[in-house]
């Protein structure tokens, strides 16, 4: 893709974005889009068939880099604790360098919770199959990658709704707190320190 077409591509999705912003994905025209982007509907369709292909390439552009590279990370330092700070560290960086994205999406996207989840969940699945730590866990992949794509998302939702009132990495430490310790084994810490 040539640096014209990838100007249009961003202009549209940013069209996108601005126009869900004041009208429902439903209610989202070619012809509204076209406007917004300042683009002519050949141009749209030069790069879409549809809405709803946009979206979901929007959607995936922005999912893509979402968890980094967590492997490459992990066959560096061969290390899990240090692969999920690195995992965390790189989903709260992009969510704060690409906020209007989530702050919209959360907002006027109905499914982008479940959407977001489900691509958490399944990046997590790679993760444990890549390395090899599947085989060797506890409980059964699937149950830990829910559990785990479960609270970053309520986390990241939660923090978007807030505007992004914490720093990235202050996010990133309280998810690996979060994961690595348990709320279960945190509430009864608390409970067992002296009440004034």
């Amino acid at each position: 893709m040539d640096k014209k077409q990838k100007q249009s591509r961003n202009k549209i999705q940013n069209a996108l974005l601005t126009c869900l912003n004041t009208t429902s994905i439903q209610s989202i025209t070619v012809k509204k889009l076209c406007e917004e982007a300042e683009i002519n509907r050949s141009t749209f369709y030069r790069h879409y068939p549809s809405i709803e292909v946009l979206m979901s390439h929007t959607i995936s552009s922005y999912f893509q880099l979402l968890l980094g590279e967590p492997y490459k990370f992990y066959l560096k330092h061969h290390s899990i604790s240090e692969s999920q700070f690195y995992i965390a560290n790189n989903i709260f960086s992009h969510i704060s360098h690409n906020a209007y994205f989530y702050q919209t999406m959360f907002k006027h996207y109905p499914n982008f919770y479940i959407l977001l989840k489900n691509h958490i969940h399944q990046r997590y699945i790679i993760f444990f199959e890549d390395t090899g730590v599947q085989n060797d866990m506890i409980l059964d992949k699937d149950i830990v990658a829910e559990y785990v794509a479960s609270a970053y998302t309520g986390m990241i939702q939660g923090w978007v709704i807030r505007a992004l009132d914490t720093p990235p990495d202050e996010m990133a430490q309280r998810l690996i707190t979060l994961n690595s310790t348990g709320p279960i084994k945190l509430l009864i810490d608390a409970e067992k320190k002296p009440r004034q």
